[in-house]
């Protein structure tokens, strides 16, 4: 029930305003979700080596003490939120990325656009990683720990 009320109330009118706006293709960029996504799962894999798998899993996870226990969850949140800062950060370095790329082809007209995408795109995909996936699992799993109390 929560994932159909997820849907309907946040990704949908985001999917529906892309769609709008000239379509969702125009939004998909692989170089720039790879400066997002391959360096904050790199940064994740160092930070949180023995509890990667079961940080992202907690969202599923049941909320008796025998299955899941409280250190797992404060775990779990540090993770979440660590998901939302790297991503977000790292949106940022690929904005500059795309920044000084386009800068430095400021000779060619035709590639200011697709330079200026990358820096834009990127910090785009940092804030949906924050925003759309890290911050609802964050407050899903601050529930599950209120819960517990």
């Amino acid at each position: 029930m929560i994932l159909i009320k997820y849907l309907f109330l946040i990704i949908v009118p985001i999917v529906a305003g892309m769609i709008m706006s000239g379509g969702v293709a125009q939004f998909i960029d692989p170089p720039s979700a790879f400066i997002v996504i391959v360096p904050t799962i790199g940064t994740l894999l160092v930070a949180y080596k023995g509890s990667f798998i079961s940080s992202v899993t907690a969202i599923w996870k049941e909320r008796r003490a025998t299955v899941f226990d409280d250190k797992d969850l404060l775990m779990a949140i540090a993770f979440w939120q660590t998901v939302g800062t790297c991503a977000v950060g790292y949106g940022c370095l690929g904005f500059f990325i795309g920044l000084i790329a386009m800068l430095g082809s400021l000779d060619d007209p035709s590639m200011l656009g697709p330079f200026l995408a990358v820096a834009l795109i990127t910090v785009m995909y940092g804030l949906i990683a924050k925003y759309l996936v890290a911050e609802p699992i964050i407050a899903l799993l601050k529930t599950k720990e209120r819960e517990r109390k």
